[in-house]
């Protein structure tokens, strides 16, 4: 009777065991739901990526600085009227929107950057070298998307017919500074017909064909000037940009200061390239430079207009023109 009493104990104590093992599995293979949710929330997951997408696309600055590209910037801000003097009415269309490719937000920005450059534009060699560098900092406006540069055909037609010619001339370093490889075939601004100089050296020529000129008592000018122009209808579209300056009568003798710098004025019996004086030039930058700053969106003063340019009326080796001298003018 002990025996089946103790064997019944064994029985009983051995269900209560497994029972007991079973319950302890099933504790550790199930948590709280309110457990496992916190420990999730604890690991740190990668953000969510489109299944597209790609890092913004980069270009290096000249100084080396990462910039945005146009895909990168998106669509920027709105259209804007071009108003820097080298660009406006000389490339063939008329907008801009900025940022461009060098994250300039703004033209004053870009003359600052462009403004050295001026030299190469007007070189008569290719009216591409103009549109290359335009393009390039004053992308052309394209309504609601990124603005477009230069087409790679654009550069390549620059870099032929001016490549060799600014090298000599003022030491340039194309593959320094425009490098034509990267830039578009399509959706670009395309490259313009060339347009040689009717003459190679500069010669007196009646600077009637100048619009500032006219009404002067000087009569006979230089082409190419002195900065390499040689085509009047060009002369013409950049003096036009001082217009609203001639318009505020701010010196009386503006227009024969513009005049003898885009036309330089011809005397008898002498060798062209006869420029005003420092001294009228000083004179027209003091009365006229606040007036520009004020008209022409705080542009500072044209670098083709600095007076440190002109020789002054006390050279004895160089001589230089004044206003009344006009009598003493071929053709005058």
């Amino acid at each position: 009777m002990k025996l089946r009493s103790v064997a019944a104990c064994l029985v009983v104590l051995g269900v209560l065991i497994a029972v007991a093992g079973g319950q302890g599995k099933e504790n550790r293979a199930k948590k709280p739901v309110g457990a496992r949710k916190k420990l999730r929330e604890n690991v740190p997951r990668k953000a969510n990526r489109p299944q597209n997408a790609r890092p913004n696309a980069v270009n290096k600055k000249p100084n080396g600085k990462k910039v945005q590209t146009a895909e990168a910037q998106g669509n920027g801000g709105d259209c804007e009227e071009i108003f820097l003097p080298m660009c406006k009415g000389l490339v063939p269309y008329t907008h801009t929107k900025l940022p461009n490719q060098f994250n300039h937000t703004t033209q004053l920005e870009v003359y600052k950057h462009i403004e050295h450059t001026w030299a190469y534009m007007d070189h008569s060699c290719s009216n591409n070298m103009r549109l290359t560098i335009c393009a390039l900092y004053l992308p052309k406006c394209q309504g609601k998307q990124a603005g477009i540069g230069p087409c790679k055909t654009t550069c390549l037609r620059a870099k032929k017919n001016c490549g060799q010619q600014l090298k000599e001339i003022f030491a340039l370093n194309w593959q320094e500074k425009f490098e034509c490889a990267p830039l578009p075939n399509k959706r670009c601004v395309k490259p313009v017909k060339d347009e040689p100089c009717s003459q190679e050296y500069p010669s007196c020529e009646s600077n009637s064909v100048i619009t500032t000129c006219a009404n002067l008592t000087f009569t006979w000018g230089t082409l190419p000037n002195m900065f390499g122009q040689c085509r009047a209808k060009d002369i013409n579209i950049e003096v036009s940009h001082f217009d609203a300056l001639v318009a505020t009568n701010c010196h009386l003798n503006l227009k024969f200061f513009l005049c003898g710098v885009y036309s330089p004025f011809c005397v008898r019996a002498e060798t062209p390239f006869m420029f005003p004086c420092k001294e009228i030039c000083n004179e027209i930058r003091q009365a006229c430079e606040p007036h520009y700053r004020r008209i022409y969106h705080r542009l500072p003063w044209p670098n083709k207009l600095q007076c440190h340019r002109y020789p002054s009326s006390e050279d004895p080796d160089v001589k230089c023109v004044m206003p009344n001298e006009g009598s003493t003018f071929f053709g005058g």
